[in-house]
């Protein structure tokens, strides 16, 4: 029985110190992992673009150094360019390596957009320790994708931006309309921010407070309108503004694009008085008013002056007629003499009697 046994005995001794070195060691062949994160999304916002980083590690799974290689297969093209992906590592038996791959890419790249890559890991020299390199080609790869991240621009248009002058119970109509600024179709929104605000105040809007839209890539809405109507209570001038804001449904982190309308409303009572004016202008018309007022006191006194000495020459035609000839040579004394008499002539319109008739006969003369 034990001669039977020897053989076996001697068979099991043979392998008994294999089994350690191949358990404890690795693979006594060439071989290499690869794995890297999750597909990286790019940022092709045109203020906020930056590249993106995707981490992979590389494993040696043989028991002796290997030389491995890094190569890539990409189809960026040329909008997205990819860099790290192309290296070489000497990786001890059974322990690993990080690298970095990074991506960068043009700004505005529809987010409809990606892009396929494959990163491969070839183990292109074994290490044995006391023995030339081996020159061997075992590989590992990963694939994935790059994705476009998605962000929202909105540019909102009013051509008119001049105050709108209303009277209670008024309606303005406001003409708008906006664009899609961003990398993909976009459902884009106008809002009145201060709309609570202007209810409180007494504004309504008949028909709707916002405006929406859908709109592909570099599309511009049709016009579009919004109607305000004034308070139908005004008791003094209202002045404010009516702020629109229009924004991005895609990305509620983009910043909103704004407008402001200058409104003013004042009743029709008050509109048609002084205190409408400025201070200057009402300075002017008192002014005006004075000077246009002397004006017809003016000529008033200059009517009742005429007809009083009409009247006074034709009492005394009637008592005496008198004709008066005047020599070439007492005619220059003459006349200093009738201007005299015509600065006396005047002293005595204060005993003439103005009746009310005479005042009224001169303000029918002019009209």
């Amino acid at each position: 029985m034990l001669k039977r046994s020897f053989p076996f005995l001697i068979l099991v001794l043979f392998f008994l110190p294999l089994v350690p070195i191949s358990s404890g060691q690795g693979n006594p062949t060439p071989g290499v992992n690869i794995d890297c994160e999750s597909d990286p999304e790019l940022n092709v916002h045109p203020l906020y673009s930056e590249p993106v980083e995707l981490v992979c590690t590389i494993e040696n799974t043989s028991q002796f150094d290997e030389t491995i290689e890094i190569s890539n297969e990409f189809e960026g093209g040329t909008s997205v360019q990819i860099q790290g992906a192309s290296d070489e590592y000497t990786v001890a038996g059974g322990e690993t390596e990080e690298f970095i791959v990074t991506f960068t890419g043009d700004v505005r790249i529809p987010s409809t957009e990606s892009f396929d890559f494959e990163i491969i890991a070839t183990v292109t020299q074994w290490l044995i320790p006391g023995e030339l390199p081996e020159m061997v080609q075992s590989n590992s790869s990963v694939v994935g994708k790059v994705e476009i991240g998605t962000y929202g621009i909105v540019e909102l248009l009013i051509s008119d931006k001049s105050t709108r002058a209303m009277e209670p119970s008024d309606e303005v109509t406001i003409n708008l309309q906006f664009t899609n600024k961003g990398n993909d179709e976009d459902k884009i929104e106008v809002r009145i921010k201060n709309q609570a605000e202007l209810i409180a105040q007494g504004f309504s809007f008949p028909m709707s407070s916002f405006v929406a839209e859908d709109l592909a890539i570099d599309a511009t809405s049709p016009v579009r309108e919004i109607v305000i109507r004034a308070p139908s209570d005004v008791s003094e001038k209202i002045s404010t503004n009516i702020q629109f804001e229009a924004s991005s449904t895609n990305d509620p982190d983009a910043p909103v694009s704004a407008i402001s309308i200058p409104v003013s409303v004042e009743s029709s009572s008050s509109s048609g008085t002084l205190t409408g004016l400025s201070e200057d202008s009402q300075d002017d018309i008192i002014l005006y008013g004075a000077i246009g007022g002397g004006v017809i006191l003016f000529f008033m006194l200059v009517g009742i002056i005429t007809r009083s000495i009409k009247k006074k020459s034709k009492d005394e035609s009637d008592g005496i007629e008198q004709a008066i000839e005047l020599n070439d040579e007492d005619e220059g004394e003459s006349l200093g003499d009738d201007l005299d008499d015509l600065f006396d002539d005047l002293d005595e319109f204060d005993d003439l009697p103005v009746s009310e008739d005479e005042f009224d006969d001169l303000l029918d003369d002019f009209d």
